[in-house]
């Protein structure tokens, strides 16, 4: 069968649009007492959510691409800092059926893993406060200068776990996790309940509307190794 499975977070297992605006605003308000005039302005919600899915040095290019590098360093730091501690408020939720349907993946002998742009911090925050950790293997996440996106994340997967790219599913909502899955020749299977637009995954894989379809597809899709 093909032996694991690759969620990303966002949009995926876990939502953060409740309060991504108003974390957004708080850490540039932040850095603007440090830095005053700083950022201008404060993106909306969906100017955030149009990018969510990429590193976050990339969002923040796209996002505020005149803005000063080093107010932009500080923005990087306080937004991981606000955006973790809404994350433990529980100020997000968790897409339905994401416990149920990652236990049954794993009775079915399957290993998960998460695959995620997000940094470490924030994709602990989710897996602890919404008690995940015990459904997923060793975490590895972006780490710059290393481990630069999600394609890299997803080759120190297959090498951790030692198999081939076609004993691997990537799940994902977005044009970063179809190019990820492209880029290391791994199946992919998109979600069409999250962040992106449907047009991001046509023609990659199958299409879910939602995450308990998940494990009807990759028990479907069981190969030999």
């Amino acid at each position: 069968m093909r032996a694991l499975i690759a969620f990303d977070l966002d949009g995926v297992l876990y939502s953060a649009e409740a309060f991504l605006g108003e974390a957004y605003r708080d850490a540039i308000a932040n850095v603007n007492e440090r830095r005053p005039g700083s950022f201008p302005r404060v993106p909306t919600t969906r100017e955030i959510l149009d990018h969510v899915g990429w590193p976050v040095p990339v969002i923040l290019q796209r996002l505020f691409p005149a803005i000063e590098p080093a107010a932009v360093e500080l923005l990087y730091d306080e937004t991981l800092r606000v955006i973790a501690a809404y994350v433990r408020q529980k100020r997000g939720e968790l897409f339905p059926d994401v416990v149920a349907t990652l236990q049954r993946l794993r009775a079915g002998g399957f290993t998960l893993v998460v695959a995620s742009n997000g940094r470490r911090p924030y994709i602990e925050a989710v897996l602890e406060t919404y008690d995940l950790v015990p459904l997923f293997d060793r975490l590895i996440t972006v780490d710059r200068g290393r481990l630069d996106d999600k394609a890299s994340v997803l080759r120190a997967y297959l090498a951790h776990h030692a198999i081939a790219a076609a004993q691997m599913t990537m799940v994902g909502d977005r044009t970063s996790d179809v190019e990820a899955a492209q880029a290391v020749g791994a199946p992919f299977i998109g979600c069409d309940y999250g962040h992106g637009y449907r047009d991001e995954l046509e023609g990659a894989g199958p299409i879910v509307a939602s995450f308990a379809a998940v494990a009807d597809v990759v028990e479907s899709q069981r190969v030999t190794p």
